[in-house]
Formats: C-alpha cells, sequence, structure tokens
C-alpha cells in the first residue's frame, strides 16, 4: 500500500509512528494467515482455559507465538499482552528468523524503522484466533486481531479474516478494508436506526441467565424487539470491525477481554462509530473493558446503550 488519506483526504506521511504500528500489526496479522488456513477446518481436539465454554488449539498457542517473533522483530523492548501467554516483553529476533512474505515485505520497504525505537513505550494486545470455537468446528468466522498502544493508548490495529483473504487496519485518524476488490476506507456508515439494524449480541452472560433469569429474560427481550434480527457470531474483533465497515449495525457484550475488543473499539471509533465500554467492575479502562455497546455513526443505538448502563448499575448494586 503507498500512502495514506486522512478523512478531509490530505496526503499524510507513511512515516507518522501510528501509521508504522498499523503497518507492522497489518503485516503481523497477515503473515499468519497462510498458515491458519492451511490448518482451517483440520482442528480434532481442543483443551478447554476456564470452562468448557472457553476453547483453546494448539494453533492458539503456536500463532501467538509466532506473532511474538514478529513483533519483536520490529519492535524489540515492547510488550506484548496476549490471551494465551499473559505479557512477556518481547527480544529481538534474527532478521533470518522472519520467514513471512508480509513482515519480509514491510521489513525490506523500512517504512516501520520508527516502531523499532519506541521499546517499552509500545505494547501490542494480540489475540491469535478472534472466534477460537468457530475455528475449531471449522466456520470461517475467525481472525487475528493486533492492536499498538502506545504510552497508554492504543493508536492503531488490525483484524485479518484469513479465509476470506482481507484485513481491516486502523492508524489514529484513518482506518480501511483490503480485501481481493482493492482498498476501501471505512465510514461505519451503515443502518438508519435500530429497527433497521443486524445486532450481534452476547448478551446475557450464563452467568446472569442462572443468577438473574427473569432480569435477563427481560432484557433480552428488549433487545429482540428493537432489532431487525440479533445474532451471536462468535468473534469480537471481527464484529466491531465489521461495525466499523457499516456492515453491521451494532453490537452488545459484557464480559470480553482487552485483546477481544482493544483494536475493534478503536477501530470503529476511528471509522466514524460509536463505542460505550464501561468497566463492570473491573479497573480496565475505556477501550479495554468488558462491557461494550458498538454501533455504526449513522443511528443512535439507545436500547443497547440503555442495557449496559443497566448491567453497570446493577452490578454496583449487588457488590
Amino acid at each position: 500500500m503507498v500512502g495514506v488519506r486522512a478523512r478531509n483526504n490530505e496526503i499524510m506521511s507513511p512515516h507518522s509512528i501510528d501509521y508504522q504500528c498499523a503497518r507492522v500489526a497489518r503485516a503481523a496479522a497477515l503473515s499468519v494467515a497462510p498458515y491458519l488456513r492451511s490448518v482451517a477446518r483440520t482442528v480434532t481436539s481442543f483443551d478447554t482455559k476456564m470452562d468448557s465454554h472457553d476453547p483453546v488449539t494448539v494453533h492458539d498457542r503456536h500463532v501467538e507465538g509466532v506473532l511474538h517473533e514478529i513483533l519483536g522483530f520490529f519492535a524489540p523492548g515492547s510488550r506484548v499482552l496476549g490471551e494465551e501467554r499473559g505479557e512477556v516483553t518481547l527480544t529481538s529476533t534474527p532478521p533470518s528468523s522472519v520467514s513471512f512474505d508480509e513482515a519480509n515485505a514491510l521489513a525490506q520497504l523500512g517504512e516501520a524503522s520508527g516502531v523499532s525505537e519506541l521499546g517499552e513505550r509500545l505494547r501490542w494486545i494480540v489475540d491469535p484466533i478472534d472466534g477460537t470455537a468457530n475455528f475449531a468446528c471449522g466456520m470461517a468466522y475467525f481472525g487475528t486481531s493486533i492492536a499498538a498502544e502506545l504510552d497508554g493508548q492504543v493508536v492503531a490495529g488490525a483484524v485479518s479474516v484469513p479465509m476470506l483473504h482481507e484485513v481491516f487496519v486502523a492508524d489514529a485518524t484513518r482506518a480501511w478494508h483490503e480485501g481481493p476488490e482493492g482498498i476501501v476506507d471505512l465510514r461505519s456508515r451503515g443502518p438508519h436506526s435500530e429497527a433497521e439494524a443486524v445486532l450481534i449480541s452476547y448478551y446475557p452472560t450464563r452467568k446472569l441467565l442462572h443468577q438473574e433469569p427473569l432480569v435477563a429474560a427481560e432484557r433480552e427481550r428488549r433487545l429482540v424487539e428493537a432489532y431487525m434480527a440479533t445474532r451471536r457470531s462468535g468473534a469480537c474483533a471481527l464484529d466491531l470491525a465489521h461495525i466499523a465497515a457499516g456492515w453491521l449495525g451494532a453490537m452488545i457484550g459484557t464480559a470480553f477481554k482487552p485483546w477481544d475488543v482493544a483494536a475493534g473499539i478503536h477501530m470503529v471509533r476511528v471509522a466514524g462509530g460509536t463505542v460505550l465500554n464501561l468497566p463492570l467492575r473491573t479497573d480496565l479502562a475505556d477501550g479495554y473493558a468488558p462491557g461494550v455497546a458498538a454501533s455504526a455513526g449513522s443511528f443512535e443505538a439507545v436500547t443497547i446503550e440503555a442495557v449496559l448502563r443497566e448491567e453497570q448499575a446493577f452490578i454496583d448494586s449487588i457488590y
């Protein structure tokens, strides 16, 4: 990709740090896509983490390790927070060991040289397989999500979709989609009302259904009535990327982790969408917190925002 354009169509410098971080995140996500395509629909067994609803495969762990290698090559001394390995500091990787086309191409272009100087100021937030349950059962709706956080603030992100040969990318001022048809800026323009929108809903959780079934049922009834259709697709970062594109209307969930949402929330906001992100009894900051109500920028998502605020108030009242 040559050059970038801001929303006012003025040419931006391809050497801004946020753009360089976006390029590295993009290259890393795309570099592991061929491997994920090669092993997709071959999974015959998997482990679980917290419970039977939280699967992990050998491929999650392998891909996260490869991403450590690639990101460490571009940004030695930076940190990574990943779903499988927690937070670690990355070491420099010899160039010969980074045998991935996208990463090699970016290294040869030299468009990410400034990233190598950031050290511990830079943290990558990584989900190697966003949508592991989908991946494990052979569904194509999964991807790799990488956010770049500089001095405590997310400035870039990328979400790849291996089975569709596409990637969503955002720096600090621009979000775009790259696919077989070319490169298109994301503007998060979609439906004009909740009644016209498809809602991706991860609400209510199993915990709420168990603890307060009547409360959960009543709120779910409101969501179902407000939106044209509701779905539970199983890949949060990819959902948010689709909202940034305006292809999905909205999404709500209350149990996300930072690696689920960091890249996607940033992307939605840069594209002009709206995100309400609430801590829900955690100490996580805006952009990383478990409660998310996100919507395309063309309508007011009053129902999902109201339900999320009620969930926050409910949690505050019982703890």
